[in-house]
């Protein structure tokens, strides 16, 4: 826990275009990159593995978000559709003011810690650099500062832990 006073640092969303795609079947999301490659994402309605799947639009002009809806958690998948990379994301990410990097923050299941993912965009796609796991104890309310070495949460009591980033 931290006690001195953090600048906090602004986290921006990211702007995404809508469009209006027309799928195979309602309970199947298809798409194919540049390469030829096709993807598909298929939804399941039962009970053991209900999984459901929404194109929420496009970011950075060719990268793909689709939410991937679970019993107990929401995912984001991030799919660039000249070479049909993909990547899980726990949480919609925010851009840190004035950098390419960003921060994911999950909303966990009834049984799942807290997580943060740490991104960077370079290469016209996002990597994941660093992942935060959080002790059941602390529930985060805020992410305060992000820099190189280190991140700043505030918790819902209002205390401030720092981590370090390797």
């Amino acid at each position: 826990m931290v006690n001195d006073s953090i600048e906090k640092q602004k986290l921006e969303e990211i702007s995404i275009v809508k469009n209006q795609r027309k799928y195979h079947s309602l309970n199947t999301l298809s798409f194919e990159c540049d390469n030829k490659q096709n993807i598909e994402f298929v939804d399941k309605d039962s009970d053991e593995n209900y999984v459901k799947f929404e194109e929420l639009g496009i970011i950075k002009n060719s990268i793909i978000v689709i939410k991937k809806t679970e019993y107990n958690s929401e995912k984001y998948i991030f799919l660039e559709t000249k070479s049909c990379r993909q990547l899980l994301l726990e949480g919609f990410p925010l851009r840190i003011e004035n950098t390419e990097k960003y921060i994911a923050l999950n909303n966990p299941g009834t049984d799942e810690a807290y997580k943060i993912q740490v991104l960077e965009y370079k290469n016209n796609f996002f990597e994941v650099t660093h992942t935060i796991l959080f002790p059941k104890e602390i529930l985060p309310k805020r992410i305060l500062k992000v820099d190189n070495k280190e991140v700043f949460i505030m918790d819902v009591e209002n205390r401030i832990w720092k981590t370090t980033l390797q």
